[in-house]
């Protein structure tokens, strides 16, 4: 069983950024190998996931609010915009505006075109701004430093 656990490394995906990230406590207690948390030391290193986990949520609910505050006054997808922001933050890329701002066919904005221009203006400057690239960088190094948890800390916790 522990074998099979760090060979699949269950994961689960952080909404709105679509992270992966290990299993918490709750992932693993709906499914297979819930057997594992028997193991006092494999349940102890689950609830440092659990709150890194919180953690990456938090700072998510707060990007997400930024974001609800500097595109209010247009017809956005918000949750769109939250991936793309963070997207754009971490590993760049570009949006494409026709009839709407598109990223990765996820449409964020649309309207007219001098709402559209608008809007592009604002995710240029929100994809730059120190505070919305601080709070993505936090949920980057966050999801990095949960795997690392995993390889380390966990793993030793089966191998015991």
């Amino acid at each position: 069983m522990e074998r099979a656990y760090l060979t699949e490394r269950p994961s689960t995906k952080i909404k709105g950024v679509e992270i992966d990230v290990p299993c918490g406590t709750e992932c693993i207690m709906n499914g297979k190998f819930r057997e594992l948390l028997n193991n006092e030391a494999f349940k102890s290193q689950l609830e440092v996931v659990d709150s890194l986990t919180d953690l990456i949520n938090v700072q998510v609910a707060t990007l997400r609010s930024k974001l609800e505050d500097i595109f209010s006054e247009f017809n956005a997808n918000v949750d769109n915009l939250l991936y793309a922001i963070y997207r754009l933050v971490e590993y760049g890329g570009d949006v494409v505006i026709g009839s709407e701002i598109k990223f990765e066919e996820r449409t964020l904005v649309s309207g007219d075109f001098n709402q559209l221009m608008r809007a592009y203006r604002k995710i240029e400057y929100s994809r730059r701004d120190s505070d919305i690239v601080s709070l993505c960088d936090e949920i980057r190094y966050l999801g990095e430093a949960l795997w690392e948890h995993f390889n380390k800390n966990i793993a030793k916790s089966l191998t015991v």
